[in-house]
């Protein structure tokens, strides 16, 4: 039964892989990706580090949760777009230099404090934002904390290349972005989005769940 449970969640998966949506949108990212490694090829020639760009997106990037209190959704708006920059040129320029352990954990680690930092913020805007910010900080800690945890247990296995703190996640990178910006352009349905993106979070969990429990409990076994 679980190892059924498991092979749905993983097709249930690759459908949205292969969705016209995620191809057009992994399109956009790959082409976007392409200028950000060109940018931090030539940021990289200076004495500009990749943490010093994650630290310098992080201070940006929180001072959105500010504007956000006081409803300022322009500035805000700003302040979120700039971080991602920083995120991904910090990436490039890692990858140029070379990439340090330190610069992975300070890099995922700031993320997810500006993630939770954003949506927070949402939640000082408005009274009404209170029960969704809530439920949307609970789906979106479910999701990293599974993550997180088998990407550093997994990350053991001989056939795992990918880093423990980006694993495709659902509840980061564009998916998150986009309804950032969504929000900031449309404060008032902060409710809707923000239920829609904590299911989609929860969702993100339970197939992780599902699929660690296939693959380090009864894959091993049937080894």
């Amino acid at each position: 039964m679980n190892k059924q449970m498991s092979k749905k969640a993983d097709e249930l998966m690759s459908k949205f892989k292969n969705s016209e949506l995620c191809k057009t949108s992994k399109c956009l990212q790959d082409r976007w990706q392409q200028k950000i490694n060109a940018w931090g090829k030539e940021i990289a020639k200076t004495k500009i580090s990749a943490t010093d760009l994650s630290v310098f997106g992080f201070i940006i990037g929180m001072m959105a949760v500010n504007f956000l209190a006081m409803n300022m959704y322009f500035e805000a708006l700003v302040c979120i777009l700039v971080n991602r920059v920083c995120d991904m040129l910090d990436g490039a320029v890692a990858r140029t230099k070379g990439v340090t352990e330190f610069g992975k954990f300070i890099d995922a680690t700031l993320d997810f404090i500006f993630y939770g930092g954003v949506i927070f913020g949402f939640g000082l805007a408005d009274e009404s934002n209170t029960q969704a910010a809530c439920f949307l900080l609970f789906a979106f800690m479910a999701s990293a904390t599974a993550m997180l945890t088998y990407g550093i247990i997994d990350q053991k296995s001989a056939d795992t290349k990918a880093s423990p703190f980006y694993l495709g996640g659902l509840a980061q990178g564009f998916e998150t972005l986009t309804a950032f910006v969504i929000l900031c352009i449309m404060p008032f349905a902060f409710m809707p989005i923000a239920i829609l993106l904590g299911c989609w979070c929860l969702i993100k969990a339970l197939i992780i769940i599902s699929r660690a429990y296939y693959k380090l409990n009864i894959a091993k076994k049937s080894k």
